[in-house]
């Protein structure tokens, strides 16, 4: 149960927040094309603000955090999770190309390379609008931040985004008739302690 309520979570946050193209080949190779690719560079101006903080609310009473720093170039993500019997705490440090994920209490953890091949709904061409049924739906204030709301489908998962500075504040995504919410709860444009993106000396990465 909590490992798929992870996936979901995960899947959904990916979809709102990096606004990631799917990556699936077309002709059904389950091994994504993403993978089959040389890591791409970590783009310096992935964001609009150079460093922030960004605290969400997210299904199942999960809260998540955002930390970044160089435009985006530097990020740390970090999931909690209580459900009464079960509690957990994930984080993500993304430096250099690379994604070091582990759990608190755990020694081992896991490197995987970093892409980023975002996508920027105020930049795609005509052709990806087309294919993801890219949407504008005018602007709506959250938090006292003027985002823009769009509406897109990846396979056949409807998610409507509210973007602010090229930023995730909020987003609904449609899984099997319900609807999975993510919502900034905090949107603070702020520096980040350098020490938040140093890689723990107690854990152990495995690279995958």
């Amino acid at each position: 149960m909590k490992k798929l309520f992870f996936t979901l979570l995960a899947f959904a946050f990916i979809i709102a927040c990096s606004k990631t193209e799917e990556s699936k080949p077309e002709d059904g190779n389950q091994q994504t094309s993403i993978n089959q690719e040389a890591p791409k560079p970590v783009v310096k101006q992935r964001y609009e603000i150079k460093s922030g903080i960004i605290l969400y609310n997210a299904p199942m009473g999960a809260k998540q955090e955002l930390y970044f720093d160089d435009y985006g170039a530097k990020e740390v993500f970090i999931t909690s999770i209580d459900l009464g019997i079960a509690k957990s705490k994930t984080t993500e440090i993304r430096i250099d190309g690379f994604n070091y994920k582990f759990e608190d209490d755990k020694t081992e953890g896991i490197k995987t390379k970093w892409f980023t091949n975002d996508f920027d709904y105020s930049k795609a061409d005509k052709s990806l609008m087309e294919k993801y049924k890219v949407k504008e739906l005018g602007s709506e204030t959250i938090d006292g931040k003027e985002c823009k709301k769009y509406s897109a489908e990846f396979g056949s998962t409807p998610i409507t985004t509210w973007i602010w500075k090229n930023i995730m504040v909020k987003s609904i995504t449609n899984f099997s008739g319900k609807d999975m919410i993510i919502e900034a709860t905090k949107i603070e444009e702020t520096s980040v302690d350098p020490k938040m993106f140093e890689l723990p000396s107690g854990v152990t990465f495995k690279e995958m």
